[in-house]
């Protein structure tokens, strides 16, 4: 399910504009579980927080966690709208080879890494498996 949203969110115009390329710009700046201390901010870390099903056989429901980092919150709250516009608009099917179901929001909170003096901002969704 990560690399159906890490692909979603690398190929969002909108967020692309926002986060840019690495610096070897060989992709853009989605990762996930952990970004390694060499990149830059702004960029997006994303994770699964937990995998559930409702009866044998039935398929999953995923909680998937993107924390975006930015210098400044003006900043996080754009690369945030562009997560939560590329997740939500993301019509259901197999993406990047897996089942992806639609993204409901289910909610935020802010945060800031004082080690990189970085604002972050983690935004759950909940995604069915087709």
């Amino acid at each position: 399910m990560i690399n159906a949203v890490i692909y979603i969110l690398e190929n969002d115009a909108t967020l692309q504009a926002q986060i840019g390329q690495n610096k070897a710009k060989t992709k853009y700046k989605v990762y996930p579980v952990v970004v390694f201390e060499t990149e830059a901010a702004p960029y997006c870390v994303c994770r699964v927080s937990s995998k559930t099903s409702i009866a044998k056989n039935c398929g999953y429901t995923w909680t998937i966690e993107v924390t975006s980092y930015a210098t400044s919150y003006d900043k996080l709250t754009l690369i945030n709208d562009a997560v939560i516009n590329a997740l939500e608009n993301q019509a259901s099917g197999t993406i990047n080879g897996e089942s992806f179901g639609y993204a409901v929001f289910d909610g935020e909170y802010d945060g800031f890494d004082k080690d990189h003096d970085l604002y972050s901002k983690t935004t759950t969704f909940n995604v069915n498996g087709l």
